[in-house]
């Protein structure tokens, strides 16, 4: 069964006690050589806690004692002393019941060893074992990630599901229907004339409108159905199991007389008047066709007046002959130089000095201006232009970073977004290094940003082009991390210079002790690792601070800079104070 509305915050456990491991305690006159031998015999142990009766007076750190003996005749000279001379006498000591949230911030306040060292867990006042930074991090990230899963899969205003689990619930119910051989039905709802009523009642009345509607929508169809809002005033349906076709025409009707019972919005009653498109299982065969299909025949409702509803039928290829017209524009964009980079600074945190820019692609089209890429880079992976695109982008930035060195500007890094596809594709490498020889720029001057999700495809080849870039002496940084799988195994083993910290958790960061550990974190781990960290989306001066407090290598954001077209960004390189930082607001 599928609910609609968005499912209550589980019960996520939260307090020092769950990240406990069992670690075996030596007492204080425990020899020096015993603790030696039991870190040999465990190389998996970080720190032994040092107890006496029960009660912890101290911690034995690995690192620190190994490389202490390691010295020549150190063993022989101390081995037999106790391990009170050498431990630790302040470790970080911690009830279990204390909250994960103060947990987090009494590290960041006090010394962030101790997310390496660990701390000593008490129970009842007495040991009881050991805790981890690792652990400490990955079960803030959980419920940070729990909170990004919502709010990746639920429609902020109407708490129904939104297009991504909606097309989850889709796949799934595909599967079924082939199994079974049975009916599926999908419905896309368009509301008539909404946006009368927005400019008539606010936009606050209007929310609680869609609000309203889509729990009337709700009523109207079976628990094991969903019902989803894909944004504005558009909302879809599955149905699943579905007898016969009238079935769907049914529930359509039903949702048309509920939609036309009054609202009260401002103390005034409103009707509402909608227009449905329907699709059928296996008249069409996958997600993307079924909604496609069910949004041709909505607005093929709404041609003939609306307030009703229609099923798709191959006539209606309006929706289809779109699609393919801009498919087709995409292919000249090139052609046409209708493609466009714009640049966004990136800037040092200690000097203030410019270190480099990204380069972000953008779509002038001559009759709809400039196209985000969010809205034609999911066409381009489908239909495999995103290969000729992304070369393009790279040739352009490269030629670009150039032509400013030619110019007498001071050199700076140019960072290319680099997709998945384009990743996977065998002419990548001979690719860069085509360019970079073409162009002329040093490849020390170019860097290629990948998302975590393109590296873990497949980790063996990964591993390999990463390393030929490297080689090469490109840079390479992971987009968006903390998001993914942020896993610290590949962060040892792939040859990456910078992580970039998603704006997701750089937003909240002064005020969300969540994102607060998370980034605290990333960054000390970062730098133990010898990788250095950008954070993106950096607006305010607040952020800006927090950062640089604690040590954040670069960042980019519009407190910078938004990003600019090249003719934009090269008279920015040349009016740009010597202090960039100074003028964020």
């Amino acid at each position: 069964m599928h609910s609609t509305q968005q499912p209550p915050t589980p019960d996520v456990h939260c307090c020092a006690g769950t990240l406990l491991r069992e670690v075996a305690p030596i007492s204080p006159e425990t020899r020096v050589m015993e603790a030696l031998d039991l870190f040999t015999a465990n190389p998996e142990l970080i720190a032994i806690p040092v107890v006496q009766d029960g009660v912890p007076v101290g911690l034995v750190n690995r690192k620190h004692l190994i490389e202490r003996f390691a010295r020549p005749y150190t063993r022989e000279l101390f081995g037999r002393k106790p391990v009170s001379a050498f431990m630790d006498t302040k470790p970080l000591i911690v009830d279990a019941h204390t909250d994960l949230d103060d947990l987090s911030r009494t590290i960041i306040e006090s010394d962030m060893h101790y997310m390496y060292d660990g701390f000593i867990i008490l129970r009842d006042g007495r040991y009881a074992g050991m805790g981890t930074g690792h652990d400490l991090m990955r079960g803030i990230t959980a419920r940070k990630q729990e909170s990004l899963y919502r709010l990746a899969h639920y429609d902020a205003l109407t708490g129904l599901p939104n297009r991504l689990l909606f097309f989850d619930r889709l796949q799934q119910a595909l599967s079924q229907a082939a199994r079974h051989g049975t009916l599926l039905g999908v419905m896309l709802l368009d509301l008539d004339r909404f946006k009368a009523i927005n400019d008539s009642f606010g936009h606050t009345a209007g929310d609680a409108l869609l609000q309203a509607v889509g729990r009337r929508i709700g009523e109207c169809i079976r628990d094991g159905d969903t019902v989803a809002r894909l944004g504005g005033d558009e909302f879809t349906l599955l149905l699943q199991d579905i007898r016969q076709t009238q079935h769907a025409a049914l529930v359509a009707q039903k949702i048309i007389e509920a939609l036309q019972q009054p609202f009260l919005l401002n103390g005034y009653e409103v009707t509402v008047n909608t227009s449905i498109g329907i699709a059928l299982y296996p008249l069409c065969r996958d997600a993307e066709t079924l909604l496609k299909h069910a949004d041709t025949a909505m607005y093929k409702a709404k041609e003939e007046g609306g307030n009703g509803y229609r099923f798709y039928t191959d006539a209606m290829s309006s929706a289809d002959t779109r699609r393919l017209s801009l498919e087709a524009q995409l292919r000249k964009a090139i052609e046409r130089d209708e493609l466009v980079l714009h640049y966004q600074p990136q800037v040092d945190l200690v000097s203030g000095r410019l270190l480099g820019a990204e380069a972000l692609l953008r779509w002038q089209h001559p009759e709809h201006g400039l196209i985000p890429p969010g809205e034609f880079i999911p066409l381009a992976e489908e239909t495999g232009l995103i290969v000729p695109i992304g070369e393009w982008v790279l040739r352009a930035a490269c030629a670009q970073n150039r032509a400013w060195q030619n110019a007498g500007l001071a050199p700076l890094r140019v960072a290319v977004n680099v997709s998945g596809r384009q990743f996977r594709h065998l002419d990548l490498l001979e690719t860069i290094y085509k360019t970079l020889e073409d162009t002329g720029l040093d490849s020390r001057y170019l860097e290629i940003e990948l998302t975590e999700g393109v590296l873990m495809q497949d980790t063996v080849v990964a591993l390999q082009t990463l390393h030929a870039l490297s080689a090469m002496g490109v840079l390479i940084s992971i987009d968006d991390f903390g998001t993914g799988y942020s896993s610290l195994s590949y962060l040892k083993r792939f040859p990456i210079d910078m992580l970039k910290i998603d704006r997701s958790f750089v937003q909240d960061i002064a005020t969300d002790p969540d994102d607060t550990a998370i980034v605290q974190a990333i960054i000390a781990m970062s730098h133990g690792l010898g990788i250095k960290t950008i954070a993106e989306g950096v607006e305010t001066r607040e952020q800006l601070d927090f950062l640089r407090r604690h040590q954040c290598d670069a960042v980019q954001g519009y407190c910078l800079s938004r990003p600019l077209p090249a003719e934009a960004f090269t008279q920015f390189l040349r009016d740009m104070p010597q202090a960039l930082l100074l003028d964020c607001a």
